[in-house]
């Protein structure tokens, strides 16, 4: 982890998004969630955050999801969030949340817009493997329903453990796990994704990997 921070009070970017699993492993876990966020208050610069399956539970928890969200919530300020940057706007969506009337309708209204827009999204919405935890068919069913026809560019990320590139889905790797090997392929090492956004709707990508003495190495993707 300190590698990352290191990096980024370095050159401090315009925004940090963590796209999720910011505790260790347990979503009750109120000291450790109080720590993350004393963690990413010693950076200089916007930090958001949308919730994990380490953070609120998995698709099958839903009888803690109102609690565990109330509690993200009250640590990071959100469980979702929607700027506009540099022409783009940046849309933070709880993976969790899709299908529940009030997160769709406002996520259906704020990815209508003239665009370009880039989601970030703890879950990939596809491309997966099919192992028990990817994002259900209703949820993925939901996420298609509510942004159709919008000008989505990006759908950025994390949750595999990978850094992947597909399309219009990138996948951020973890900052501290070495992820499985998985049949698609992706680089498995712990790391970060570098988004740069242009005025004119264009975008570039860079891996950001560290090896194991904690240097950082920039890869195009």
């Amino acid at each position: 982890m300190q590698w990352v921070l290191d990096w980024i009070l370095a050159d401090p970017p315009d925004l940090v998004v963590h796209t999720g699993d910011i505790v260790l492993a347990d979503p009750d876990d109120d000291a450790d969630r109080a720590f993350a966020r004393l963690v990413f208050d010693g950076l200089p610069c916007p930090v958001v955050a949308i919730p994990g399956n380490h953070d609120i539970g998995f698709y099958d928890e839903p009888a803690a999801r109102e609690r565990r969200v109330a509690a993200f919530v009250a640590t990071w300020g959100a469980d979702r969030f929607a700027l506009d940057i540099a022409g783009w706007r940046l849309v933070g969506a709880n993976a969790y949340r899709l299908g529940e009337a009030a997160h769709d309708e406002w996520f259906g209204d704020v990815v209508q817009t003239a665009g370009p827009v880039a989601v970030f999204i703890h879950q990939p919405v596809g491309g997966d493997p099919a192992d028990g935890w990817e994002m259900p068919r209703s949820a993925r069913a939901s996420f298609d329903r509510v942004t159709a026809g919008t000008p989505i560019q990006l759908v950025a990320s994390g949750h595999r453990h990978r850094a992947y590139a597909s399309g219009r889905a990138v996948w951020a790797p973890s900052v501290t796990l070495i992820g499985e090997a998985v049949p698609n392929g992706g680089d498995p090492m712990p790391g970060a994704v570098e988004f740069t956004f242009s005025h004119d709707g264009s975008f570039t990508r860079t891996f950001v990997r560290s090896d194991d003495l904690g240097r950082n190495q920039r890869v195009p993707a």
